[in-house]
């Protein structure tokens, strides 16, 4: 049997209902549902699925990986968007964060863990989805007009 696995940071409880309220906010307003299924969260490496007999293996691999970090201070900072579907929150680039990423995805080429593995750090854009998926061309102007000047930090 396999499960579905997300590698992500969640944010302190404070800070997570406070980013949820925003979300519910665009969901009500919008119409738009999606974002609101998963926790508030910075994805580090996009939902993969693997057997759930080796999710032990996989987090005993991951803290080998990663276990040498420094920990790290994570700024968030206005919205921003893309692929006209997409609103989120800025999770803004730093050594720390960065460096975790790289990590996992060490692990996921040196173990050869995700078959599907072909992103680049480069194309790494940590955020926190405020709507997403179920956005419609026609809808995502008004979206972004809502949210491209607010500030957030």
């Amino acid at each position: 049997m396999s499960n579905l696995y997300l590698l992500a940071i969640l944010p302190p409880k404070e800070l997570a209902e406070q980013i949820h309220e925003i979300r519910l906010e665009c969901s009500e307003k919008f119409s738009v549902q999606k974002a609101l299924k998963p926790p508030v969260h910075i994805t580090l490496y996009r939902i993969f699925r693997t057997k759930d007999t080796f999710e032990k293996q996989l987090i005993r691999l991951l803290h080998q990986g990663t276990r040498n970090l420094p920990s790290f201070e994570q700024t968030l900072e206005n919205f921003d968007a893309f692929n006209m579907q997409v609103v989120f929150i800025r999770a803004l680039k730093n050594e720390g964060i960065i460096n975790l990423h790289r990590g996992i995805s060490a692990v996921f080429k040196k173990y050869q863990i995700d078959p599907q593995e072909i992103k680049s750090n480069s194309a790494f854009q940590p955020h926190i989805t405020i709507a997403y998926r179920d956005v419609l061309p026609d809808i995502f102007p008004a979206i972004w007009r809502e949210y491209k000047d607010r500030k957030f930090k």
